[in-house]
């Protein structure tokens, strides 16, 4: 009831303003498509709902005796990562297909209906990067815009202004927009009452064939994500050294390197030779603890999950303890696995973007064959040990320095 009710209203609304005004009234709706892809999704981004809307208010509007319906446009358009050849035949097979949805649902004068497609739409481009303030370096990449230089926006990138883009900006480029235009009907002239002339024989009217649209070109979506893209996406390592290791004296630097979108590899090395001041007092390591690391986010900050795998030479005294342990004739480092969780700080956001804060724990396995030795200068040998570990294995306060772009 409420949606004929809506109908009603908005059929009496634009009657009244087209005979008011004697111009041309536009209704339009807009349709989302998913990247590279040409087909209608019913489920995508609400376009059932809208265009059900649509095609119902355009019938109730048909039954309407004070309306015409003029033309029918359809444009549809592209976001720009694809190649030229690419969005062009992206934009033309979503025209063909919501003209084709179009002609199952609405009926319409063939001679009245157009179809268009943009593969790149700068205008619609230049306007919703204006328009948000949030776009990182957006000074510097409105004038690219402006020049219609997409070269030098797919390659500088800017840092994160190109994945801004593709996640914020470029889904509203992906859209077919269909405009319904109405003008008032003409009035009904006076009749005329004429003496009718003598019957003719008819000439025979020639029949026009309905138009018929060619059909939609077969998608080929492996082309549409080029190489060009993958391959110019900035590169970055990153350097670090965990703090907490420092207060035992145990020297360390690591590496990170970026692995796609949400995936890296870091690779520390950890190395102590010294004593804690006195000879029954140490913790000496040579040892790694390599993480494959997945990121929540593609800007490789916030939170992360990592695997880790151990591996090292150890040995430990404690001024407390009666025995020194090392790993077995010193040739016998632990190993393990385990996972950690962490939390990676951008400390300057609005900068370079180039240091960063990690915080991180973890826990897992280590398998330990180990001597024993009493815990004075030179203490003899007393017996060796075979043990499994479970538990924490991982402690991180990390500073990181990001090299590259």
């Amino acid at each position: 009831m409420k949606k004929i009710r809506f109908y009603l209203l908005t059929t009496m609304a634009l009657t009244l303003s087209a005979l008011a005004s004697g111009q041309v009234l536009r209704d339009s709706v807009v349709v989302y498509f998913a990247q590279g892809k040409s087909a209608f999704d019913p489920f995508y981004e609400g376009n059932a709902r809208r265009l059900m809307e649509f095609t119902n208010k355009a019938k109730s509007l048909q039954r309407s005796a004070d309306l015409v319906l003029d033309r029918v446009v359809v444009v549809a358009r592209a976001s720009p990562e694809g190649s030229l050849e690419v969005n062009e035949r992206l934009a033309y097979n979503r025209a063909q297909n919501i003209a084709a949805y179009l002609h199952q649902n609405i009926r319409f004068d063939e001679n009245a209906f157009e179809v268009s497609f943009k593969d790149m739409d700068w205008a619609l481009f230049e306007r919703l990067v204006r328009e948000d303030p949030y776009v990182p370096k957006r000074r510097e990449l409105l004038p690219l815009i402006e020049d219609r230089d997409l070269t030098r926006i797919k390659v500088v990138r800017f840092q994160h202004t190109w994945d801004y883009l593709l996640e914020n900006i470029f889904p509203e480029m992906r859209t077919t927009v269909v405009y319904f235009e109405y003008k008032g009907a003409p009035a009904e002239p006076e009749p005329v009452v004429v003496t009718p002339p003598e019957p003719e024989k008819e000439p025979e009217t020639e029949v026009r064939p309905p138009v018929v649209l060619p059909p939609p070109m077969p998608d080929d979506e492996e082309d549409f994500f080029i190489p060009e893209i993958v391959e110019r996406r900035p590169w970055s390592m990153y350097i670090k050294t965990n703090f907490l290791p420092w207060a035992l004296l145990d020297a360390n630097l690591a590496l990170e390197f970026e692995m796609g979108r949400h995936a890296s590899l870091s690779i520390p090395f950890y190395y102590s030779a010294a004593d804690w001041f006195r000879p029954r007092n140490k913790f000496r390591v040579i040892g790694t603890q390599p993480e494959l690391r997945l990121w929540f986010r593609d800007n490789f900050s916030g939170p992360f999950f990592a695997l880790h795998g151990t591996a090292g030479y150890y040995n430990i005294a404690l001024e407390t303890k009666e025995f020194r342990i090392q790993d077995r004739d010193g040739r016998t480092p632990a190993y393990g696995g385990g996972i950690n969780f962490g939390w990676k700080f951008r400390l300057d956001p609005k900068g370079a973007d180039r240091w960063g804060l990690e915080l991180s724990v973890g826990a897992g396995y280590l398998r330990l064959d180990y001597d024993l030795f009493y815990n004075v200068e030179n203490g003899r040998y007393s017996t060796s040990k075979v043990q499994d570990y479970f538990g924490p294995d991982h402690a991180a306060l990390t500073l990181t320095y990001r090299i590259g772009r």
